[in-house]
């Protein structure tokens, strides 16, 4: 029941602060692009500006995987987020000399502590509630990001109109120190180890063994690829419907219909997949994934098209908790720190890459017959996984059943 996290206080406090925090970020972030569209006219050199931290954080994803795996987790979000309040702080020194160098920092800066807080958050929420509420935790925290998402993006566009940059940053700032107060109480139990030498060799490059040793693992990584893929893309196909549709207002109802089904989906998960094997029922929603897709590549109307967001909204609700629990429960306790660094690593490149294809796609075939694209690829992915699921006998639950003895 949902009052056992509501009775934990590390979690609560953990998704106040994602909530909180998140909020800031995405102020922070429009107002980046506020700043950038002061100085930068082209649009290909912000992309750059943009993707100078994220370069940054993928080299040291496999360093950040290993200390998270090594030391306290609570000590890494804590200093994680003393790194994020370098970024507003940054930004202050760029507004006051219109300076791109500044900026460049502030989002180095950003994107390391998200290398380092990200991983050690997904690793910390089996330590600190019970396995039978395993997914119902990642369900929430998947519906904290959101919450964050949609508010700090409605917030930040409201404030950037009415307030000085000055004063969104300090805001930020603001939420950020919230979430290091907010981390101080935090109790996560710490990884016991036989000796220091077994600490010390841990080593990022032991994450691929786990993959290919573990199917379920795989399952997961290859049904969150059509996912992410779409979600790469996403606000430039929220564009191009926009535009294709000749409604600008639609942009709006999209995010607001997906973001909505997205809290819904995340709330019924743990209620509608009880105990049910959790690799078969994720790769049911990839399915479901390719009927949203083939929504959108038909939709004449807008009534039609938000219907196939609603769908979409709902299988990333159900598939990103699902999928989340899958890799916690198959994972030893010692390694969800370099495994979830290097899935953080896998995503933000994919990401580029989707955003890449995307938009190539979109120039060369049009919207509705590269949604038709996707949705065949997408099919393809569904089949193959369930395929590979069956051969393997992959079962995944909630609450692992005890074996039958025997005699």
């Amino acid at each position: 029941m949902i009052h056992i996290l509501l009775r934990n206080k590390s979690f609560v406090l953990i998704m106040t602060g994602e909530v909180v925090a998140g909020t800031g970020m995405w102020i922070g972030i429009i107002a980046n692009l506020a700043f950038l569209t002061h100085l930068v006219p082209s649009d290909f050199l912000k992309a750059l500006i943009l993707m100078v931290g994220l370069f940054v954080s993928l080299l040291i994803s496999p360093k950040a995987g290993e200390l998270i795996d090594r030391f306290d987790k609570k000590k890494i979000l804590f200093y994680a987020t003393l790194i994020r309040c370098l970024a507003p702080t940054s930004m202050f020194f760029a507004i006051a000399y219109d300076s791109i160098s500044w900026m460049v920092v502030s989002t180095i800066f950003i994107q390391m502590a998200a290398t380092f807080y990200i991983p050690s958050a997904q690793a910390s929420i089996p330590s600190i509630v019970p396995q039978t509420e395993l997914l119902r935790a990642n369900s929430i925290y998947m519906n904290a990001v959101t919450l964050s998402r949609i508010g700090g993006t409605a917030l930040g566009g409201l404030l950037v109109t009415m307030m000085d940059l000055m004063t969104l940053y300090m805001i930020t700032l603001v939420s950020y120190v919230i979430l290091a107060f907010l981390i101080s109480p935090i109790q996560i139990p710490k990884i016991e180890r036989k000796s220091k030498a077994q600490s010390e060799q841990v080593r990022f490059r032991e994450v691929f063994g786990m993959v290919r040793s573990e199917p379920a693992i795989f399952i997961g990584l290859f049904n969150s690829m059509m996912l992410s893929f779409f979600v790469g893309g996403f606000n430039l196909l929220v564009i191009n419907f926009s535009e294709h549709l000749h409604a600008p207002q639609l942009t709006g109802w999209i995010y607001t219909v997906e973001g909505t089904c997205v809290l819904l989906a995340g709330l019924m998960a743990k209620r509608w997949v009880g105990n049910k094997n959790l690799v078969a029922v994720s790769t049911l929603f990839v399915f479901v994934l390719g009927l949203a897709q083939f929504g959108m590549s038909v939709s004449m109307n807008v009534v039609s098209l938000l219907i196939s967001f609603a769908v979409f909204g709902i299988s990333f609700g159900f598939m990103v908790p699902m999928n989340s629990t899958i890799f916690q429960k198959q994972l030893p306790e010692n390694a969800r720190g370099r495994f979830f660094s290097f899935k953080n690593m896998l995503d933000r490149v994919w990401f580029q890459v989707s955003l890449l294809l995307t938009g190539a796609g979109l120039d060369f075939m049009g919207i509705g017959m590269y949604m038709f694209t996707l949705c065949v690829v997408t099919i393809i992915v569904g089949i193959v996984s369930l395929s590979y699921g069956r051969r393997h006998a992959l079962d995944v639950r909630q609450v692992s059943e005890p074996k039958a003895k025997t005699a």
